[in-house]
């Protein structure tokens, strides 16, 4: 007998049986606990559904007709037999509708103890009728655009398009009136064209006032004088206004001329020493005489047709070189030159006085730039389209981009800016209030770029800010090299996101197809929030990109 109370070899055994359950309680516990956090998430965005769903059609509804349609909404889109609901009411709240819902998930393993499920409670408010949207989509159109990437079926352009339509009629299915969502599209990539049709505006430099209307020209010449004595063009591209007006919204005014938007002159750049072009818009042929300053020769508007006593009016031209070409300068309505070379009295800035030069056969220099070369040289982007609700129009704008040019990021958001604003240049858009969200959506393939050229007579390419040794891009000083112009580009464009966000417009940022951490940061900083930055690097995606920022916006706001 006292060999049987003695023998333990069963314990272990019995000591595991009698855990086993506590065990398998506490392990399946966690897991009925995730599941329950899961059923948590589903329920809220089944409401949020819901309670939009119903929202735009509330007028005439009391709270049980209300109540019983979102519930419907509600269960079709969980679709989650786990989950059973307790109770569900949707009640007018003021201006608005709150949903309420009681349930719980079913458990796996805590019935083992009791617990045959785990509540959850969720709410949702909508405002109802209160919100209005405007909606920029600022689109990079260069020409790493028309790229098809590695095992993609389609351009990145065409992706860009398809899924800005979708984007467009899901929006155009939110609302129950057309007017409370407004779409505008900022195409850009060297330049922003603002409508060749706004030659006369008030806000257009129509006088030659700005005291950057004379770059690489002479002050007094009228750039729109200039188009039609060359019987060229204006497409409706313009400069970036002297900062700091480059990147915000200030309003164009007479009585500022720095203010006034420039419209775009191409110089044309020196003649071609060989056989092949050195330079990618050389349009009329070269004075006869150089200055022997070759920037300054860049700017000589005699090339133009311009009078050679033109020349005393440009800043910097030595007294000597203008007394080799032209001879003194005229002293009380005498002539020195006692009536050979250039007359007393004339105007050269008058275009009676010009004549007329013939203009040289087009040319491809760049291979993603395929523009005419002369005076609008590089505007070959859509105009922009204000904002508006004809979404017949939008989606025709869409289909009509093309892909040519540079990028600059800084001229895109800077004009997103001035479409969402609700003063000059465009004034389609509401007040800044409670009652309308402004959003901007900027998509870009690329960072940007200006490029040094060295033994180029204007140090860099051209572009909205003109040549580098025109000094108009703020932050680039003395002698600058290509790291200091991107940087430079960079920080104009986060100080347009800045401007953008300050006034309470919600900045979305996609990045297409490109891997780097300057394209990261930048489009990082320059949205309104880290989520608010979405990156695609599969064109084919882009659809879904589009799609979530389509969720996120609406003509209700929606708070949980």
């Amino acid at each position: 007998m006292r060999m049987l109370f003695s023998d333990k070899r069963g314990n272990v055994a019995m000591i595991f049986a009698l855990c086993l359950l506590p065990l398998l309680v506490m392990v399946g516990g966690v897991i009925d606990m995730s599941r329950q956090r899961g059923g948590e998430g589903r329920a809220q965005d089944a409401l949020d559904a819901a309670l939009l769903a119903v929202a735009k059609n509330a007028d005439g509804k009391n709270d049980s007709q209300l109540t019983r349609d979102a519930l419907v909404w509600f269960q079709n889109h969980l679709n989650d037999p786990s989950f059973s609901v307790e109770s569900f009411t949707v009640t007018r709240v003021d201006d608005g509708l709150r949903a309420e819902i009681t349930g719980g998930v079913e458990t796996l393993f805590l019935g083992l103890i009791g617990i045959e499920d785990l509540g959850v409670t969720r709410s949702a408010e909508v405002q109802v009728g209160l919100t209005k949207i405007e909606l920029a989509l600022v689109l990079d159109t260069t020409g790493s655009m028309g790229a098809t990437p590695s095992g993609q079926s389609q351009t990145k352009l065409e992706s860009l398009q398809n899924a800005a339509k979708r984007m467009v009629t899901t929006l155009d299915a939110l609302s129950p009136n057309d007017s409370m969502i407004e779409i505008g599209i900022v195409p850009f990539a060297t330049y922003v064209n603002v409508g060749a049709d706004n030659d006369s505006a008030p806000w257009i430099d129509t006088g030659g006032v700005s005291p950057v209307h004379g770059d690489n020209l002479v002050e007094g010449i009228n750039r729109f004088d200039l188009y039609e004595h060359l019987g060229a063009e204006w497409k409706g591209c313009v400069m970036a206004r002297p900062a700091p007006y480059d990147v915000d919204d200030t309003r164009p005014r007479t009585s500022r001329p720095e203010t006034l938007f420039v419209p775009l002159f191409h110089p044309d750049e020196p003649d071609r020493t060989g056989r092949w072009e050195d330079y990618p818009n050389n349009y009329v042929d070269d004075p006869d005489a150089s200055f022997g300053i070759p920037f300054l020769d860049l700017g000589n508007p005699v090339k133009y047709g311009v009078p050679w006593e033109i020349i005393r009016d440009i800043p910097g031209l030595p007294q000597s070189v203008i007394n080799l070409l032209i001879g003194p300068v005229c002293v009380d309505g005498l002539d020195p030159n006692n009536g050979e070379g250039q007359e007393c009295g004339t105007d050269p800035t008058n275009p009676v006085t010009w004549t007329p030069v013939d203009l040289h056969p087009n040319y491809r220099y760049y291979s993603d730039v395929d523009t005419e070369i002369g005076p609008s040289f590089s505007c070959e982007m859509r105009p922009i389209t204000p904002l508006t609700s004809n979404y017949a129009v939008l989606r025709s704008e869409i289909d009509s981009l093309v892909s040519s040019g540079s990028t600059n990021i800084s001229e895109g958001v800077s004009w997103g800016l001035r479409v969402l604003s609700p003063q000059y240049p465009f004034r389609e858009a509401d007040q800044y209030s409670s009652k309308v969200q402004k959003v901007m959506v900027v998509l870009s393939d690329g960072n940007n770029m200006i490029v040094k050229r060295d033994g180029h007579p204007g140090g860099s390419d051209f572009s909205a800010y003109g040549y580098m040794e025109n000094r108009r891009l703020e932050g680039v000083e003395g002698r600058y090299d290509q790291q200091e112009i991107l940087d430079a580009m960079d920080a104009r464009t986060q100080l347009a996101c800045q401007n953008a966000k300050a006034v309470g417009i919600r900045v979305f940022t996609i990045r297409l197809a490109l891997e780097d951490d300057r394209s990261e940061n930048l489009l990082t900083e320059c949205a309104s929030d880290p989520e608010d930055f979405i990156d695609v690097q599969d064109s084919d995606d882009l659809d879904e990109a589009f799609a979530e920022i389509a969720d996120r916006i609406s003509i209700l706001y929606l708070s949980h």
